[in-house]
């Protein structure tokens, strides 16, 4: 994502009337409902809460050509966590391939399709990794909010307007619909219903550009993968050639 999506999530049933007599006059009002906040900080909280997960993401994001005409780029990717040092990523789209490790003490960021790889140093936890390569090397990895929201970093004081839309069905899932507004930034979350308040589609539009990209995400969950150890664990093929990342930092 071009705009980093700034939000605090996880999931009490916080009562259907309170949310849908606040839905459309805060829609047309602008107004920051704080339930729906608090729905976005509790489905944080049960996110942290998870030690281990796998999700699998599908994306269509808008590319602004210059001529500004705009087309929609596809991408998949799955993401397997072992809280609090583990990380393994891949993602696929219609542009470029790459993998991400992380063991703990070390982080690699992979190309398959163009042989090079390159490997530094790790702190001892996802989220203080996720705060050096976005610090140090302007790496912005696919999901990292996932680990921010319901954080201090997640950003919930640039939301200016949030707002319950409605409850709908997705892939056969109960889930409640919220829309938000930042400077700049619309964005949708479908959060699941019940006792696994999980973020399950996800829909940013820029609202500072003209022709108005938008990026959608449809995340399916999984909270009791069987994870291999091994997977953690870059190894580079023999054909594959090592660079370097520049650190900013320095």
């Amino acid at each position: 994502m071009t705009r980093r999506m700034l939000i605090p999530l996880a999931l009490i049933v916080i009562g259907a009337p309170s949310l849908a007599a606040a839905a459309e006059p805060a829609a047309a009002r602008c107004e920051k409902n704080q339930a729906v906040i608090r729905r976005l900080e509790d489905m944080g909280t049960f996110l942290r809460e998870q030690r281990t997960f796998s999700v699998r993401s599908e994306t269509t994001t808008d590319e602004v050509l210059e001529n500004g005409q705009k087309i929609q780029l596809a991408a998949t990717g799955e993401l397997e966590v072992r809280r609090p040092d583990r990380l393994h990523a891949t993602f696929s789209s219609d542009r470029r391939d790459r993998e991400f490790f992380y063991d703990g003490r070390t982080f690699t960021v992979y190309s398959p399709s163009d042989g090079y790889y390159a490997t530094v140093a790790a702190p001892s936890s996802i989220f203080a990794l996720l705060g050096q390569l976005s610090d140090r090397y302007n790496i912005e990895l696919p999901l990292a909010d996932l680990f921010r929201w319901g954080t201090p970093r997640s950003g919930v004081d640039q939301i200016l307007c949030a707002s319950f839309i409605g409850t709908s069905k997705l892939d056969g899932t109960t889930t409640d619909q919220f829309a938000f507004r930042q400077a700049g930034l619309d964005w949708q979350i479908w959060i699941e219903q019940g006792p696994r308040p999980l973020p399950r589609k996800l829909v940013l539009t820029t609202t500072d550009d003209p022709a108005k990209p938008e990026h959608t995400m449809a995340l399916d969950w999984n909270l009791t993968p069987r994870t291999d150890p091994q997977a953690f664990i870059f190894r580079p093929p023999r054909t594959a050639s090592r660079i370097e990342i520049v650190d900013l930092g320095g």
